[in-house]
């Protein structure tokens, strides 16, 4: 027999415990309402409609645009039409340190746009800090794709070679590879980070365009590009290709195409539909 010290220490005891589960449910509970909400509420902010433009017949610095594959081949047919555009994607791990915008962490892929949102435009800016808003962007002069946001600290697209050991430049979730050997990934970088004797060079945030006839390419050197043209997206550094890849990546948002710094070329050592894009407002 207990003496009734040992019960009511034995009842209080219980009773702690049962508040001690009761109130870890909870807890539990409340933080998974609280993942839900942010992870909504980043939804919401990377498919804020955006504005393109202002529309013109050719490309201009300071303009908003979308850059689209000219098309999908899959199993040598074409996809089916859905839009699909040059995205930013947030990660896993940027939604859990509760990243409310576009930030270093982010992914880019190709994905369906039903409509211009935050992700999927990017402003084309100068190849340096000067403000070339207005002037015409021509084949073969460098420029950089600028994310809308954050206002208050630019983030470029970026890629660059692979290092003495051959690690990657960008830290991604997933990669592409060709004949075995990884593909050069795509990456977001800060402005503040972006610089002489900053971590990534000014260098590797540039591109230029070329016309997809390597026979008229020198001809078209110096001109103007019309807006809709296919073209080539060239990594100035790197002398690669902006490439899409038929390979999913299972994001955030869904399963998404792939994209990589890159050149594919047939047997006509002609830039196959991979590497061809176009500028759309």
């Amino acid at each position: 027999m207990y003496s009734a010290g040992v019960k009511v220490g034995n009842w209080f005891e219980a009773a702690l415990s049962e508040e001690k589960r009761v109130f870890e449910m909870k807890k539990r509970r409340e933080s998974g309402n609280l993942l839900l909400d942010r992870t909504r509420a980043v939804y919401d902010r990377f498919y804020q409609e955006t504005t393109l433009g202002p529309p013109q017949d050719v490309l201009a610095f300071g303009v908003v645009v979308q850059l689209r594959p000219v098309r999908i081949n899959v199993c040598r047919q074409q996809a089916i039409d859905q839009n699909l555009v040059l995205s930013v994607v947030i990660t896993q791990e940027a939604l859990h340190r509760n990243c409310h915008t576009i930030n270093e962490m982010c992914d880019l892929t190709v994905a369906p746009s039903p409509r211009p949102s935050l992700r999927n435009s990017f402003r084309i800016v100068s190849p340096n800090e000067d403000d070339r808003s207005g002037q015409y962007l021509a084949y073969g002069e460098k420029f950089r794709l600028q994310a809308l946001e954050p206002a208050d600290e630019p983030m470029y697209v970026f890629s660059g070679p692979k290092r003495l050991n051959l690690s990657l430049p960008v830290e991604k979730s997933f990669y592409t590879t060709k004949h075995g050997e990884v593909t050069l990934p795509l990456g977001l970088v800060s402005h503040k980070n972006c610089g002489p004797s900053a971590r990534v060079p000014t260098s590797h945030t540039h591109f230029f365009c070329a016309h997809t006839d390597p026979y008229l390419r020198f001809e078209y050197e110096g001109k103007t590009i019309p807006v809709n043209n296919p073209l080539l997206i060239v990594h100035a550094v790197t002398n690669r290709n902006l490439a899409v890849e038929n390979v999913l990546a299972n994001t955030l948002f869904g399963p998404e195409f792939q994209v990589s710094v890159e050149t594919y070329k047939n047997m006509y050592k002609r830039e196959t539909w991979k590497n061809q894009w176009k500028f759309t407002y």
